[in-house]
């Protein structure tokens, strides 16, 4: 078994490239800084070029004699180049035998530094607890892999062959193809690592389930193998230049299409699962799903939710994208060994800071969205417990018409599916009523601004684990439209109680103990600015309202300017303040303001600052108590402010 294990390691080293209240932002601009820093860092590595004075020529033929049958390590020539230290491999490719065979092949690789002596000792089950080099460098070029798609159509035949009788007559699930192939690819400091392993005991599993089949503790097994694999590979630089991909699926009741291009990848100090820096440059990826039939013989949706004979197109890319302090080996170490982190573990795991830059999606060639930056960091753990989580969008524009135009693509392709033979002409008519009303809004959206959407979008959510203190915090901010923001703030437990609930015997009550005992509320906040959004679409409705003057709704709108909108809705929220009075007297004035704001825009604010934290103890006391409308306006500190 260890040897398969690291003929599937050997393998893994070469396959690398491949695989490979208030809100808190970062500037805008540190992480642009931060990716042409390391890009330029990833340049001097691949655009180094070594002399290495009495080097020695490279010797395969052990490490391929200690491989098992089940792999293949070949290559069609060899030489050695005496004035750079390297030696040649023309054809080199490593493969695993099974039927069909598949792997990694180089049309030409370069290796400096090769030593064997350790892995070939890991191939034997040997030196398992050591660290050592492999190579120092290898370049590579036209890395491609071979076999995947019949491989993974074996897998899918046997599967469906164990579930045929449920599936409809003609289910298909195969890849007709399946490929990635990088021009150039350099390596740099490719090393092993200790080796742990420790497979999964079933009686481990007796909790879940006493009668667990063999083949799922089998599939844990080849999981744990596979993360054992990964852990103990080490590289200092990967880079990949000129990489491109293609996949061709068919599914049931539908054929998935892809490709993808990425001008550069480069990834730094990778150990096991755990990278400093992943940076990307130039991605593009297309995909096209084409649905082809309905669960049923008569139904209008497929299985997906789209209509038979609809196809989504969908476009991406990105200038720039980086990722990184990802730290997932240690817990990746945990399974491997067929272990849980405890609590203790708190440093457990990382998901990294990301970043993109210059992003662009589209739908069936209609160009969605676009942003200058976007983000999400998700680096502090206390260990399963994010302690603050951000994302955003910066310099975004959502492109509204060209949304809806795709919905009424969409929709234009449900009524055709779901239309009748035969219709009579009063459903014909109401139909096209509908087509020509949403054609007429859409044609009317650029008029009056509302075909695009400019905005930025923030999100952050934090957490103290020392005392508690937690803090949710959006923003959405379009120009020309309006902006709003939510803040609240509470107290939640902090992690030495959450650890000491976790752990006790009755972990339910403890929780809910901890709860108690930490819950405060602190305070919240909702503001909205109209930034101009109002006028737009207020104006948007009298202009659609025009166009239908035969309809009640029509009539109305067309009847109504802009202005005089916005006082009718201001009116109709006064209509609403006797009563409320009655039951709570400041609901008043509250209503008044936003009144105001409907009428003159401006900002509105809905605030409550606790002059102290409520606690649950508090909340829980007030069951028994009636405080009249003041003391509740007192003790939450609302207040609802209009400022024109």
């Amino acid at each position: 078994m260890k040897n398969r294990i690291w003929v599937s390691g050997a393998m893994a080293a070469l396959m690398m490239v491949g695989c490979s209240q208030q809100v808190d932002v970062p500037d805008a601009e540190t992480p642009s800084v931060v990716v042409d820093a390391t890009y330029d860092a990833f340049m001097a590595v691949a655009n180094e070029r070594l002399t290495v004075s009495d080097a020695a020529e490279a010797d395969l033929t052990d490490l391929a004699a200690a491989l098992p049958e089940i792999a293949a390590l070949r290559w069609d020539s060899k030489s050695f180049d005496a004035t750079s230290g390297a030696t040649v491999f023309e054809g080199l490719s490593l493969g695993i035998s099974t039927d069909p065979e598949f792997g990694v092949r180089f049309d030409e690789a370069k290796v400096w530094g090769l030593d064997t002596d350790l892995l070939t000792a890991r191939l034997t089950g040997e030196r398992l607890e050591e660290s050592g080099l492999i190579f120092s460098r290898l370049e590579g070029t036209n890395m491609s892999y071979y076999g995947l798609p019949q491989v993974l159509n074996a897998v899918f035949e046997q599967m469906l062959a164990g579930v045929e009788e449920e599936l409809p007559e003609g289910t298909e699930l195969a890849f007709n193809e399946l490929s990635s192939v990088s021009e150039r690819v350099v390596l740099t400091g490719v090393s092993l690592r200790p080796w742990e392993l420790t497979p999964l005991s079933p009686e481990a599993l007796s909790w879940i389930d006493e009668d667990i089949p063999p083949e799922v503790l089998n599939y844990i097994h080849l999981g744990q193998q596979f993360i054992a694999i990964s852990r103990s590979i080490a590289v200092e630089t990967n880079i990949a230049f000129g990489t491109a991909g293609a996949i061709e699926l068919l599914q049931p009741g539908a054929e998935l299409t892809a490709e993808y291009e990425i001008g550069f990848i480069g990834v730094q100090n990778t150990r096991g699962f755990d990278f400093e820096s992943y940076v990307v440059r130039d991605y593009s990826g297309s995909q096209v799903n084409a649905y082809s039939a309905a669960a049923m013989p008569g139904d209008v949706v497929t299985l997906s939710g789209f209509p038979a004979g609809f196809s989504l197109a969908q476009k991406e890319s990105y200038s720039s994208a980086t990722i990184s302090d990802v730290r997932l080996d240690k817990l990746m170490g945990f399974f491997a060994r067929s272990e849980l982190p405890s609590l203790d573990e708190q440093d457990l795991i990382s998901f990294g800071r990301w970043s993109a830059s210059d992003y662009r999606a589209e739908l069936n060639d209609r160009e969605i969205l676009t942003a200058e930056r976007t983000y999400f960091n998700a680096d502090q753990f206390e260990w399963f417990i994010p302690s603050d989580l951000s994302f955003g969008m910066e310099g975004a524009t959502l492109n509204t018409g060209e949304l809806t135009g795709f919905f009424q693509v969409l929709f234009e392709t449900f009524l055709d599916a779901a239309a009748p033979e035969e219709m009579n002409e009063q459903d014909q008519a109401e139909i096209d009523l509908v087509r020509e009303g949403l054609q007429n809004a859409i044609d009317l959206l650029p008029e009056h601004g509302l075909d695009t959407l400019p905005f930025d979008a923030k999100f952050n959510l934090s957490w103290d684990p020392e005392t508690g203190p937690t803090d949710l915090n959006l923003l959405f901010d379009a120009d020309g439209y309006g902006k709003s923001a939510f803040d609240i703030g509470i107290t939640l437990p902090g992690y030495a109680a959450v650890q000491a609930a976790y752990e006790s015997e009755d972990r339910e009550a403890a929780f809910e103990e901890a709860f108690m005992n930490a819950f405060a509320f602190r305070g919240a906040r909702l503001l909205e600015e109209d930034k101009g959004g109002y006028a737009k679409l207020f104006g948007f409705a009298h202009d659609l309202g025009k166009q239908y003057p035969q309809e009640v709704w029509g009539s109305m709108l067309a009847n109504l300017e802009p202005e005089q909108m916005r006082a009718y809705l201001g009116t109709m929220m006064r209509m609403g303040k006797t009563a409320a009075a009655e039951e709570f007297p400041p609901a008043a004035d509250w209503i008044e303001a936003y009144a105001s704001y409907l009428e003159a825009g401006g900002t509105i604010e809905f605030a409550s600052n606790p002059p102290e934290p409520i606690t649950a103890a508090f909340i829980e006391a007030q069951n028994n108590e009636d405080p009249d409308p003041d003391m509740i306006v007192e003790i939450l500190g609302l207040t609802v402010t209009h400022t024109k």
